[in-house]
């Protein structure tokens, strides 16, 4: 295809935080804003800020006097927002929290003067499959990626789809977003033209019409200030990506790919971030339940209750930071883990104060004496709590437990009738990539293990694990409750469960997805193919699944055992290695990463587990606790009753919400078939994979 429109989008990719901390970042932020204002102030084109808006609350944060600039340059066009607040990790995240970083980030851009309505996304480390739906929800028919394309778009154009069928027209950056890095290291009109033409021809086997995109920038870049005076080819122009995609028809008979990206055949996909710092994606996990499952649906549903906006604002701006891809995957300098732990903290007190102060008003409005407030937060009747109802009893409820038989057998230990192992082995790898020390390394089993009525300890030299195993009345899983206890660096510990028959696929859980994957991923030459992947909640191979509080790392090893990470423990950000010969990073040490220490874990092992909509019913019972709080009665309302009314069938229930003066619920479709939900009096049909919001 020949070229003869160039687009170069003078750009930056803004890492909030990475391998500095975010104070340090920001101020290379306000300088580098400082400068860019005053250069378009005297005529420079366009500069794209990276598809997020945090990045100009940061700098407003400390040049508020500067607000009337940016938001005139962006009115004009001459200046990118949006439309997201950070460029989150995709898997890491809720489905939840993806639609917030749109909402907000889409509304902020807006409040600015115009936000991009395109899916940027040019440093995920793989993409999730419903983030074509996503993006069509929220009115973005365009996207834009780099990671986790397969080898089989060859294309710089295709169109992703959505298990619904929900799709976007995506522009593939073959080459990443620093195509056109080298070019402010030329001096002269005639060595950019030639730099330009290097980096077209690059991408013209990839070309499907007369255009081509060229990104002018890198990490933390700012603009080259002579880069309008250097360019004299009339073909070749300096704007925006809107500027790009605009009046641009779409080209015929694009590739099509359904479902998530995550492949490394052109560039890093980093797979191994699920197990970096695995305390924080435990957290993340609960913090997400907390606020969208509990604190969000009391504050929606409870009679009389006021809707704490600027309390859940914060707790979800905390969020969608922590949610910025290096934030969240752990990959990034110890000071930045500390920070996320903090935010963390601090949305936790938010949503358990909301939580509190909600049960406690509904408390204070039931009839009769004082009791115990039992809250179910699920769709579905729970120990005699009705569906997003609640109970008044008498005194708290402690669940009964029943027996599990446990046994030392051969190799490891029989939970009932699973055979589980703990197995732990080096690992030399850095905070994106598991590495072998030796290509041939057999894990080694403890060097002793002991059963201790419902408690197992298995020791190895300075790693001890202490797990307590339990079963509760009416639970179909295992509990396997504990602490690690690490003194040794540069390793990886996993429970390792062996599957009855062997299996050639897994289906692991994923934002508002329950996802069919193979035993290991698509490599290259620039990343070892991967046998370990991400989980959200969930993931069954055969009919064994685990589940979990948030985000976890999984393989299945060779069809016929189902291994969790359990720790992970490296001392860097990156380097090179093995299984990843280029650097993905600075080499950065991140001693705290090495997770001396404690590490406490909480996983449900299912023997005889089902798949689809009975799979999620599961988690939700094991993750999602009823809520507890005293009664003082004296009020009007039913002891017992649901506080909306729902009928979800197998559909499954994201969040309730107010928004705008409505309250809304917003529920997606895990199985192949439709579904009819009943939400109050509306009843909505979903397609297979479809993700729907009801408000009245």
């Amino acid at each position: 295809m020949t070229v003869t429109h160039v687009w170069l989008v003078p750009h930056t990719h803004w890492d909030r935080e990475w391998y500095e901390p975010f104070s340090v970042f920001s101020e290379r932020l306000v300088a580098m804003m400082d400068t860019l204002l005053d250069l378009a102030a005297a005529g420079f084109p366009h500069f794209h800020l990276d598809g997020q808006t945090a990045m100009i609350d940061d700098y407003l944060d400390r040049r508020p006097e500067r607000a009337a600039d940016v938001a005139a340059l962006v009115r004009s066009g001459r200046l990118s927002a949006g439309p997201w607040v950070t460029q989150m990790d995709e898997f890491l995240t809720s489905g939840e929290s993806h639609i917030r970083n749109l909402e907000m980030g889409l509304a902020r851009a807006d409040e600015l003067g115009g936000g991009l309505r395109l899916g940027y996304m040019p440093d995920q480390f793989g993409h999730i499959g419903q983030m074509p739906q996503l993006l069509r929800l929220a009115g973005l028919d365009r996207a834009m990626v780099w990671r986790g394309v397969p080898a089989s778009i060859e294309r710089s154009s295709f169109r992703w789809r959505a298990p619904d069928g929900s799709e976007v027209v995506t522009e593939y950056m073959p080459f990443g977003y620093a195509n056109g890095s080298s070019f402010e290291q030329t001096d002269d009109g005639a060595s950019l033209a030639t730099a330009i033409a290097e980096s077209v021809d690059r991408l013209r086997p990839f070309s499907v019409d007369d255009r081509a995109v060229v990104m002018v920038g890198y990490d933390h870049a700012g603009p080259d200030a002579t880069l309008p005076d250097r360019l004299h080819d009339p073909g070749v122009r300096i704007s925006g990506l809107a500027s790009y995609l605009d009046a641009r028809a779409v080209p015929e008979d694009l590739p099509v790919w359904t479902g998530e990206l995550r492949s490394s055949a052109r560039a890093h996909l980093l797979p191994n971030v699920y197990s970096a710092r695995v305390h924080q994606k435990r957290e993340r996990g609960r913090v997400e339940a907390l606020l969208e499952r509990y604190a969000e649906t009391l504050a929606a549903l409870v009679p009389g209750f006021g809707w704490p906006e600027e309390e859940l604002r914060r707790a979800w701006t905390l969020l969608l930071w922590n949610g910025a891809h290096d934030s969240a995957c752990g990959c990034s300098h110890d000071q930045v883990a500390i920070d996320v732990d903090s935010r963390f903290a601090e949305a936790r007190t938010i949503c358990e104060d909301i939580t509190e102060r909600a049960l406690s008003s509904l408390g204070s409005r039931v009839q009769g004496r004082p009791g115990v407030l039992r809250f179910n937060p699920s769709p579905f009747a729970r120990e005699g709590v009705p569906p997003l109802g609640y109970s008044v009893v008498d005194a708290c409820h402690e669940p009964a437990e029943m027996p599990v038989e446990i046994a030392e057998r051969g190799d490891g230990i029989a939970l009932g009738e699973l055979h589980v192992q703990l197995l732990d082995e080096p690992d030399v790898g850095d905070l994106y990539n598991f590495c072998y020390d030796e290509p041939d390394q057999v894990p080694t089993r403890p060097g002793s293990i002991e059963v201790r009525g419902h408690e197992v300890v298995a020791a190895w030299d300075r790693l001890l694990v202490l797990a307590r195993v339990t079963r509760r009345e009416g639970e179909p899983f295992i509990r396997l409750d504990g602490v690690i206890r690490n003194d040794r660096p540069d390793h990886r510990l996993r429970v390792v469960v062996t599957l009855p028959t062997a299996v050639q696929r897994s289906v692991a859980g994923a934002p508002f997805e329950l996802v069919s994957r193979p035993l290991v991923g698509e490599g290259s030459g620039l990343e070892a193919a991967s046998a370990t992947w991400p989980a959200r909640h969930v993931v069954v191979a055969g009919d064994v699944a685990v589940l979990h509080e948030g985000v976890f790392e999984y393989e299945v090893i060779d069809g016929g055992a189902l291994a969790i990470t359990l720790l992970r423990c490296v001392g860097r950000i990156s380097g090179s290695l093995a299984t990843r010969p280029w650097d993905a990073g600075p080499r950065t040490p991140t001693p705290d990463a090495q997770m001396i220490g404690e590490t406490s874990f909480s996983i449900g092992l299912w023997p005889g587990a089902p798949e689809g909509a009975a799979l999620l019913e599961g988690w939700e019972r094991f993750a999602l606790p009823l809520a507890e709080a005293s009664a003082s009665g004296g009020g009007g309302l039913a002891r017992t009753r649901s506080l909306l009314s729902v009928d979800l069938a197998t559909a499954q229930l994201s969040n309730v919400r107010r928004r705008h003066g409505q309250t809304e619920a917003r529920v997606w479709n895990a199985e192949p078939d439709p579904v009819t939900a009943r939400i109050g009096t509306v009843a909505t049909d979903l397609r297979a994979g479809e993700i729907r919001t009801v408000a009245w």
